[in-house]
């Protein structure tokens, strides 16, 4: 079967490279979507293994259509049976742009009127009072793709951040900026705005090799059509795959107190407290300690959390805190537009990755190659 992974735009080379490390291979990529070849185990193995997907799907038709009567034809030629089982709650979501089929409440109501008329072919009726089945149909120029979310609750949900500070990053955005950058575990990582934790704690993660799904569950455990042996061997092996690595070289700060202390009580529920430093501190009293090194950070940026002026007046801090650390690569993920020209310094690299609905971009800035890793 083909399945397809979700992605923030921006990430879908990373996405991709996640995927076929689990060896399945991919067979489309598109704005914010990477499709691949897969079978049930694949299903959960994706689910609990990929750090930068937002769901993941199975994917069962692509059409044309611009009336009404041709989405409910074209629904009904989808084998419903073998996905829903007759008791089945269905859920119905549909997005539409740049289409003839501008109602989202009428596009619902036609597929689920087209799902329910298909299915009553082979049950005699449909309660629907139990498990839920996600139904997600994409409009776009009047192209449709029509998936079953396998996922539930985005996987960006690890579990382990139950409280937010401010203006919190994604966890699948924090595996991405570490996933672009330069960071292995045998260097040290530093986050000088670490607000809840996420980068750090994501760090911690990749390091231990810690499966970003293991600790949930997932709507597709529930499937009819899915065996629980086929989750169970998927766990297994991630939890199989985890290492016992131990040192403690990633580092996070931040000016609030309160912040930090919210961090820690993250990095404890993930189980990797012992590998982050955490500490209240300002990024311009930041002081250099080791030779080489890696900056990832997220800072305020004016559009959610700072005004023009205030984020000028600390991007001007960031630039002289940095400047010490000429030997570090530094990546800075950020929406400010004067960014560059306030830093001094125009990036080796960037990256444009959205952040919901705000456009931001990924500065890359490579220190030269250390000569020896860090050890302690």
């Amino acid at each position: 079967m083909i399945l397809t992974a979700s992605c923030i735009f921006g990430v879908e080379a990373v996405l991709s490279n996640e995927i076929k490390k689990l060896g399945y291979t991919v067979t489309k990529v598109d704005n914010g979507r990477v499709s691949f070849e897969g079978d049930l185990t694949a299903i959960a193995r994706c689910n609990i293994n990929l750090r930068t997907a937002g769901r993941v799907f199975i994917s069962l038709k692509y059409f044309n259509a611009s009336t009404f009567d041709q989405l409910f034809d074209n629904i009904n030629t989808i084998s419903w049976g073998d996905y829903i089982h007759y008791n089945n709650k269905i859920n119905v979501k549909v997005s539409s742009l740049k289409s003839k089929l501008t109602s989202v409440p009428a596009c619902q109501s036609i597929v689920k009127k087209s799902i329910v008329d298909k299915l009553l072919k082979k049950y005699a009726s449909l309660p629907e009072d139990g498990d839920r089945v996600v139904v997600s149909v994409y409009i776009l120029d009047d192209a449709v793709s029509v998936f079953i979310d396998t996922t539930g609750e985005s996987l960006h949900k690890r579990g382990y951040r139950i409280k937010n500070y401010e203006a919190p990053l994604s966890e699948t955005i924090a595996a991405s900026l570490i996933l672009l950058s330069y960071y292995n575990k045998g260097r040290i990582l530093l986050d000088p705005f670490c607000g809840s934790g996420t980068i750090p704690i994501e760090a911690a993660l990749i390091a231990k090799n810690i499966a970003p799904g293991g600790n949930r569950k997932f709507d597709s455990s529930l499937f009819s059509f899915m065996n629980k042996k086929i989750w169970d061997k998927a766990y297994e092996e991630a939890y199989d795959m985890e290492n016992d690595y131990h040192e403690q070289l990633i580092f996070g700060s931040d000016i609030s107190s309160e912040a930090v202390d919210m961090a820690k009580f993250h990095a404890k529920r993930a189980n990797v407290e012992s590998l982050i430093d955490f500490r209240t501190k300002a990024v311009k009293d930041l002081k250099k300690t080791d030779e080489y090194g890696i900056i990832i950070c997220n800072p305020p940026y004016g559009e959610r959390m700072l005004d023009q002026e205030s984020a000028k007046e600390l991007y001007l801090e960031i630039k002289n805190s940095f400047n010490q650390f000429d030997s570090w690569s530094k990546y800075i993920y950020t929406a400010y537009s004067d960014f560059e020209y306030v830093y001094g310094n125009k990036a080796d690299k960037r990256r444009k990755i959205f952040n919901g609905k705000i456009n931001c971009t990924y500065y890359q800035f490579f220190g030269p190659k250390p000569l020896t890793s860090h050890s302690v």
